[in-house]
């Protein structure tokens, strides 16, 4: 024993007692080794059913948890020895982007408080049980949005002093926008409209013409497989969130990543997903009447990461709606309809005839309709009253700014013309709310043309019917009054005049225009129809269209009339000649009125018809008296026949995760043989899209084809889309909701009775002998609660 040591050698008896006592305590702590004292985690649950309900993202088909901010969460963790409050920390670290700083909020590691921060990432204790802990973590209502790598970290003090730490790499988190959260930019306070315009994964899309409106189905499918991925990829792509790490901040504000999304649905722009083809040419892609869906665009993007081919406007537009409302952003699709393209600024929609009564091909057109999109959020970077809807459009029209981009652009600023506020407000002001002119021009020597004087300017034929799904209904919303004052008032006057003064107008133009009004008091009104009406013309079949004239003037006149048929894109670009027809000189008194009749042949038009069988009949009755030319065309497109019909085989409803068939009839709709037929089902929590080929379909014959299908999703009214298309007609569609019910419950055993003759001990010891596996699937099972039908899907 070393000298200096306390022992037996001093005698003193409560000395020998307390020195063994010490001794012995020494021994015990290295016993125990100092590792056994660091907390380790048996298993952490993230709760993600309970979590992923309340937040509203249980439907999405995703590995990772989706949450939305402003919001709180739960999280259990259980460990190999009990929780010591004292000596053991627990962080939790959420990182996003390439290189998370956690000043720029891209990195945030949480300890334990007494109280949640609603306003900042924070988290709290719960509630604590021997060897778990429960803590619950606050989603600031304006954090970024994307997905969160994230990091279980604990810290325990060794009985040594010393400080051990252990990380735990967990799921990743997704954080979405949140218009539950009162605090969110994009907070929307109706239940039903949320439903709607986040939750809704089917829906209309209106396209046809102002005088013959037709919805399209469209399968949004926003929870989807792989759906929220890849919107979270094109987030990543953006280019200008890769300057600076500072710049993911800007994924907070609703306004950018909306503006960012428009950008990324295009492949105009690098990177993007959809390209855009309107030639009528689809060799080597889609066409874009073959897309039902987003949902098939946005799987093959992720799978290829190449743009996918073919889309046009309502196909952009379907697509921007899956994509924001996977994000938590309310969205719509939207319809304008006699959608004018002012390419240059000027708020007016210019054409031109020469004096011989040809029209003279321009820049400006006016689509038979155009779809873009709206979303709802306040806007903090514009005065007060600029808030709620904002247009957004992801077709590739103009560039801005360097990329092809549109929006947010506030209702409430394009209603009055003040195209000063927003991003690109003044080109949705001239999609809906311009004035169209036709000038005479001459042509010179040289090829060129010269401008000589006005021949008619119209104030009130564009922007039309402006069109939406209407929230819980199967049915239009016409939203022509969010976007403009009625027709032909003071105030719808007033704001045409304050957009037009921010315009840019040629010299010619200040020269003649002068804002003057049209006066239909003089000359000759032209009014152009069909006979069958617009919504009776079917591809396949004749038809006239009717051109009636009315002399306004006090004296009599000498008219021509000159007038064409062109078949169209339904953006008014010519394709292809039909007929043209110039009537001789005739009189009309004043006050008087002529009819004059053009009939068409189906032979006339068989196989020079575009995308939305589209035409265009252009009437131009000049006036040897005056020299004056007026001129009327008229739009309108050929129905398809109802052709297609869809039939669920069985008499009970479908069921989750049961196999059905549903059988698909076709009837040829034309008078010739169709080729290269295809049939397409597809339908969001249903089925992804799949393709049967059908060959050859001779006129007036009938064709069907049985697909299989195993629901995913429950919902009293869940949309299947059937799609099809040949070389010869293409966008023959029907569409039918369907009941999916949850699967029944497995009816619980009966409890044995002891008296029982058949519980024999060979059974019994069958029955100890079952797997736990299966014992533990069984009792899971039986506690499950029934789930009540999905309420988010329209009743149609």
């Amino acid at each position: 024993m070393a000298p200096n040591d306390e022992g037996p050698k001093r005698g003193n008896v409560r000395r020998l007692a307390k020195w063994f006592s010490k001794r012995s305590f020494r021994r015990q702590r290295k016993a125990l080794p100092e590792e056994g004292l660091v907390m380790k985690t048996v298993d952490c649950d993230w709760m993600k059913a309970a979590n992923q309900t309340a937040h509203h993202t249980a439907d999405y088909e995703n590995s990772a948890i989706v949450l939305r901010r402003g919001q709180t969460f739960k999280i259990k963790a259980t460990f190999q020895r009990d929780f010591n409050e004292t000596a053991d920390k627990v962080f939790l670290v959420f990182s996003i982007g390439k290189k998370p700083q956690e000043m720029y909020d891209t990195k945030v590691r949480l300890s334990l408080s007494e109280t949640l921060n609603p306003a900042k990432w924070s988290m709290k204790l719960h509630e604590s049980d021997n060897n778990s802990i429960t803590v619950e973590v606050s989603i600031p209502p304006n954090a970024i949005v994307g997905r969160y790598q994230t990091v279980v970290e604990f810290s325990s003090k060794l009985d040594s002093g010393e400080i051990s730490t252990s990380r735990d790499k967990e799921p990743d988190v997704i954080v979405l926008f949140n218009p539950w959260c009162k605090d969110d930019e994009v907070f929307m306070a109706d239940e039903e409209k949320r439903s709607e315009y986040v939750l809704n994964d089917s829906g209309n899309v209106y396209r046809g013409s102002s005088r013959s409106i037709r919805p399209k189905k469209w399968n949004f499918g926003q929870f989807e497989e792989n759906i929220l991925d890849t919107v979270l990829l094109l987030l990543d792509k953006d280019k200008r969130t890769k300057i600076d790490a500072k710049w993911l901040q800007k994924r907070r504000d609703p306004v950018w990543v909306c503006r960012a999304m428009s950008t990324m649905c295009s492949s105009a722009n690098d990177g993007g997903v959809l390209e855009g083809n309107w030639s009528g040419a689809y060799d080597g892609g889609m066409s874009p009447l073959a897309w039902n869906g987003s949902v098939q665009i946005l799987q093959q993007y992720h799978s290829t990461k190449k743009a996918v081919q073919y889309g046009q406007c309502w196909v952009f537009s379907g697509l921007l709606t899956t994509v924001l409302r996977a994000l938590g952003i309310p969205t719509r699709s939207v319809t304008n309809f006699a959608s004018a393209h002012d390419t240059e600024g000027t708020m007016t929609i210019d054409k031109y005839i020469t004096e011989e009564g040809e029209e003279v091909e321009g820049s400006d057109s006016v689509w038979n309709f155009h779809v873009w999109n709206e979303c709802w959020m306040a806007r903090k970077d514009l005065p007060e009253g600029y808030g709620g809807w904002q247009a957004v459009d992801s077709t590739p029209q103009e560039i801005s700014l360097g990329l092809f981009q549109t929006g947010p652009a506030p209702l409430a600023a394009i209603k009055k013309g003040e195209v000063y506020l927003g991003y690109e407000t003044s080109f949705v002001f001239a999609e809906v709310n311009s004035d169209r002119i036709t000038w005479i021009a001459k042509k010179l020597p040289d090829g060129s043309m010269e401008v000589q004087k006005i021949g008619q300017r119209y104030t009130r034929s564009v922007g039309k019917y402006i069109s939406t799904k209407k929230v819980g209904l199967d049915e239009r919303e016409d939203l022509t009054d969010d976007y403009k004052f009625p027709e032909g008032t003071d105030e719808e006057r007033a704001a045409f005049r304050l957009a037009y003064g921010f315009g840019s107008q040629p010299e010619y133009q200040k020269g003649m225009l002068a804002l003057q009004e049209e006066d239909p008091t003089d000359g000759i009104a032209l009014e152009l129809s069909t006979t069958p009406g617009d919504d009776d013309i079917y591809n396949g079949t004749e038809f006239t269209v009717k051109v009636e004239l009315k002399n306004n003037g006090s004296e009599a006149k000498t008219v021509t009339l000159t007038t064409s048929l062109h078949t169209t894109t339904y953006t008014g670009i010519n394709k292809a000649f039909v007929k043209r027809m110039k009537f001789d000189p005739f009189q009309m008194e004043a006050g008087a009125s002529v009819t004059k009749e053009v009939p068409v042949s189906f032979a006339s038009y068989n196989g020079k018809l575009v995308d939305h069988n589209a035409m265009r009949f252009l009437a131009v009755a000049s006036v040897k008296e005056t020299k004056k030319m007026f001129s009327e065309d008229l739009e309108f497109r050929l129905e398809n026949k109802d052709c297609v019909d869809i039939e669920v085989q069985g008499d009970e409803a479908l069921q989750v995760g049961k196999k059905s068939n549903v059988v698909v009839k076709f009837t040829n709709p034309l008078p010739i043989k169709l080729t290269h037929v295809t049939i397409t089902l597809e339908g969001a929590g249903l089925t992804n899209p799949v393709t049967h080929k059908m060959g050859v379909v001779l006129p007036n014959a009938k064709a069907e084809s049985i697909f299989s299908l195993t629901p995913k999703r429950a919902g009293q009214y869940r949309l299947l889309i059937a799609d099809v298309d040949s070389r010869q007609v293409q966008d023959l569609k029907q569409s039918q909701y369907i009941q999916v019910d949850y699967a029944p419950e497995p009816a619980p055993e009966s409890t044995p009775e002891l008296a029982k003759e058949s519980d024999t001990p060979a059974e019994e010891a069958k029955e100890e002998e079952k797997p736990a596996e299966d014992k533990a699937d069984q009792n899971e099972s039986e506690a499950t609660e029934s789930k009540p039908q999905d309420s988010s899907t329209p009743t149609p």
